[in-house]
């Protein structure tokens, strides 16, 4: 059976399609964006207020990090099951994730090594390349927006004391993760009338 060429007009409603359809599957998975930037956020702050005001423990808060990652486990399996079509943009966030979750680890295995203040600098740019990546890719930007923030998080932290930083991540987390995660899933709930 012979293929059929697209025209140029089918070729854009072919690739609107595939954005939408990518978009409205992190829009759903928007719920991992929400749900790690709140962890994130709730960890450095309870670790940076407890640091602050000389309480006990606080840094015992980022033990919802093993905790968060069990549980995207069991989603991501949940959500691959219910999945029926792949796009290429699906692909490409895959990838894109995935190198980004292989980078996150690495960072966080030779903290000690580079130091705690490297480790946030870095950190924070690794949010900011997979949400301006993904914001691109979708088309959605709030996201690319909120990377923009997390890359000058990154750069200001810098000139920071490694407690000043968690802070640092705070802002970087809430306006590269949390503020678009809660925008893409109204988006989604808006366009399905969930």
């Amino acid at each position: 059976m012979e293929e059929k060429e697209l025209n140029p007009i089918e070729s854009l409603q072919l690739i609107s399609k595939m954005v939408n359809t990518a978009k409205n599957k992190l829009a759903d998975d928007g719920f991992l964006l929400i749900m790690w930037g709140w962890l994130v956020f709730i960890a450095a702050s309870v670790n940076y207020i407890s640091i602050k005001l000389n309480l006990p423990f606080g840094e015992y808060a980022w033990g919802l990090m093993p905790l968060g990652g069990i549980f995207s486990a069991i989603y991501g399996i949940k959500q691959s099951k219910k999945e029926k079509v792949k796009t290429y943009i699906d692909t490409y966030l895959g990838y894109l994730w995935g190198a980004f979750g292989i980078a996150l680890v690495a960072t966080l295995v030779f903290m000690p090594t580079h130091g705690i203040k490297t480790s946030y600098f870095f950190l924070m740019l690794l949010y900011g390349i997979a949400t301006f990546i993904s914001g691109g890719l979708l088309n959605f930007k709030p996201l690319v927006y909120g990377s923009l923030v997390s890359f000058a998080c990154a750069i200001a932290s810098v000139f920071l004391n490694e407690t000043d930083q968690l802070m640092i991540i705070s802002i970087a987390i809430l306006c590269s993760y949390i503020i678009p995660g809660h925008m893409l899933r109204k988006t989604f709930k808006s366009q399905t009338n969930v």
